[in-house]
């Protein structure tokens, strides 16, 4: 009888080895660092990408402060990470080149000429008479002709959080572009709406800067929509200061206190939208900036600028082949690659964006693992090497097939000392 109560410890031990052994794995470990690292904290975003639409809807010259706010954004949204390949600019003119400019290749957002908002690192999508209310349209819910390069679209997915912003002059419920158009509330609520339906979006920051900017996101009823508009309805928006060096406004008041704001925040900051909304004072843009949150459950208390306006670097298990193993050699060179939202764009190493902005280049595969950078859908980070970010099935099946074996031989052993006792 001892003998036996002998064997059944061994086996239990041997069980809860196997189990240890099973769990400390390198595929484990990988797993359990990518759910944790995957998992949103407390009242923050579970979105995996962010994705910026900048628009600058107002053609001429005196209309340059319209520009300047959009580039403003624009250089606010790539400092904190958000890469060019997932902001789609569409500028309605080009006064950077305009004759009457003193300052060739050059806008300035402030008297001080301290930040060339143009300079040499900006990339265009939609420029001139592109920039319509058909084109933004089409870019919001991906409906684009045949032909459309990736650089002209919006590649988002039920992970993405999008940054909307669109200045120039409206109304009561419109947007005037390039003063031949209109686009309407209803149009921007509906295609909203046709986002959440086809899964383009987690959440979405809307601003709009323009005179009763507010009423441009009256008709919204989708859910996760953060509006907020730089006036309320019967009010004007101002500009900020004169340059007399270019003979007009710069820049509008509530894109002067953003940037105010904005030039403390870090990519890793936990400032919150509310934060930054409790600078729009009337005092300062002589008109009411008010957040419209009643489609946004989190509220703008619970919601980080980096949320909308900053880089996500998160990670994720892969679907795909089983447990390969990392051999001395390999384990410390985990390959990394940009969250391309769909497993075929891993496996084909990315196409890329048509123009090569940032689109993922090469897939380098085989037995030393391959190292993937998929632009196009920017956002968290997987690791790809010999299949090992997937875990599942095999490892299972390598810690059964070990205990199976070990209880085998047990099994063997206790019979054959059962034998020789009796």
């Amino acid at each position: 009888m001892r003998t036996w109560s002998a064997l059944a410890l061994v086996l239990a031990l041997v069980a809860h080895a196997t189990g240890d052994a099973a769990a400390d794995t390198p595929a484990r470990r990988a797993e359990a660092f990518f759910q944790s690292s995957s998992s949103s904290p407390a009242g923050g975003s579970n979105h995996t990408s962010n994705w910026a639409v900048l628009v600058d809807a107002s053609r001429y010259w005196f209309n340059y402060r319209h520009i300047a706010n959009t580039l403003s954004l624009y250089r606010t949204v790539k400092r904190l990470g958000i890469p060019d390949s997932n902001i789609i600019l569409m500028l309605a003119d080009d006064v950077s080149c305009s004759p009457r400019n003193s300052f060739p290749a050059s806008v300035f957002g402030n008297a001080n000429h301290r930040a060339n908002l143009y300079g040499d690192n900006i990339e265009v999508d939609y420029r001139g008479y592109e920039v319509t209310p058909e084109n933004l349209l089409r870019v919001l819910t991906d409906r684009h002709a045949p032909g459309t390069p990736r650089s002209k679209r919006l590649l988002t997915d039920a992970g993405s959080n999008v940054f909307l912003y669109i200045t120039g002059h409206g109304g009561d419920e419109f947007m005037k572009f390039q003063d031949q158009t209109e686009i309407m509330s209803k149009d921007i609520a509906d295609a909203l709406e046709q986002m959440r339906e086809k899964r383009r979006y987690n959440e979405v920051l809307f601003i709009a800067e323009t005179c009763q900017a507010a009423t441009l996101a009256a008709r919204f009823y989708s859910p996760g929509v953060l509006a907020i508009g730089s006036s309320e309805k019967g009010e004007n928006s101002y500009s900020h200061h004169l340059d007399r060096s270019i003979g007009l406004s710069v820049i509008d008041r509530f894109t002067y206190w953003t940037l105010e704001f904005m030039e403390s925040v870090t990519p890793h900051g936990a400032a919150t939208l509310a934060q930054w909304f409790s600078q729009l004072t009337n005092h300062r843009l002589h008109s009411t900036a008010r957040p419209q949150t009643s489609l946004f459950p989190r509220g703008a208390h619970d919601a980080r600028v980096t949320d909308f306006l900053g880089h996500v670097s998160k990670a994720a298990p892969m679907a795909g082949g089983g447990y390969e193993g990392l051999s001395s050699s390999r384990r410390g060179r985990v390959s990394e690659s940009a969250d391309a939202g769909d497993d075929d764009a891993v496996t084909r190493g990315g196409d890329g964006r048509g123009d090569g902005r940032g689109g993922g280049a090469a897939a380098k595969s085989g037995g030393e693992g391959r190292r993937l950078k998929v632009g196009d859908k920017g956002g968290g980070w997987k690791a790809v090497d010999g299949g090992w970010a997937a875990p599942g099935a095999r490892v299972r099946g390598e810690g059964v097939a070990f205990a199976a074996v070990s209880c085998a031989a047990l099994a063997g052993a206790a019979a054959w000392v059962s034998a020789k006792a009796y």
